[in-house]
């Protein structure tokens, strides 16, 4: 699914709140202004934390309380698919060039246990990237000293350009 030009303008406002833009020259310090890239956001209210990041690469933490847990006590699946999507977002738009954009395409996951509380370490790393796509795997492990594994996603981004960035597909105006 492509993103739409509201889906783009928020993203813009939220990227201008922060004071910042995706690239890999201000990754740290679009991590030092997480929050404010974060509010009003799905990621915020999850509570998701970046740790680190850079081209091909995030490590991202989650706390499991009651705002990720579904009625029966558990981390919802859901919480964790957005988890696990957010950091492979962090490890896709380091990648960006001037012009270019991203969407996740496709989602797989796989949930290997089931957690109650706890902290959740979710690590996504590139295993393509292409002109006109990106494959991530993030592997999501309690952040404890066992590291257990609670669920492996594969992730595809469309890497789109801008209308009007020279090069590429543009997207398709709205209408």
């Amino acid at each position: 699914m492509v993103a739409s030009a509201r889906e783009r303008d928020h993203a813009d406002v939220t990227e201008q709140a922060a004071g910042i833009e995706p690239r890999a020259a201000r990754v740290a310090e679009a991590i030092a202004n997480q929050d404010a890239f974060f509010a009003d956001s799905f990621p915020g209210m999850l509570g998701v934390r970046i740790v680190e990041a850079g081209p091909g690469h995030c490590v991202a933490t989650l706390k499991v309380g009651s705002s990720v847990k579904h009625p029966g006590g558990y981390a919802h699946g859901g919480a964790l698919a957005g988890f696990g999507d957010t950091a492979a977002a962090w490890a896709t738009f380091p990648t960006l060039e001037e012009g270019e954009f991203f969407t996740t395409i496709e989602f797989k996951a796989n949930f290997i246990t089931g957690v109650n509380g706890g902290n959740l370490r979710a690590e996504a790393k590139s295993v393509h990237r292409g002109r006109r796509t990106m494959v991530l795997e993030v592997h999501v492990t309690t952040d404890d000293d066992e590291r257990r594994p609670v669920a492996m996603m594969i992730v595809t981004q469309a890497i789109l350009k801008t209308p009007g960035a020279s090069g590429g597909e543009e997207v398709p105006p709205e209408g």
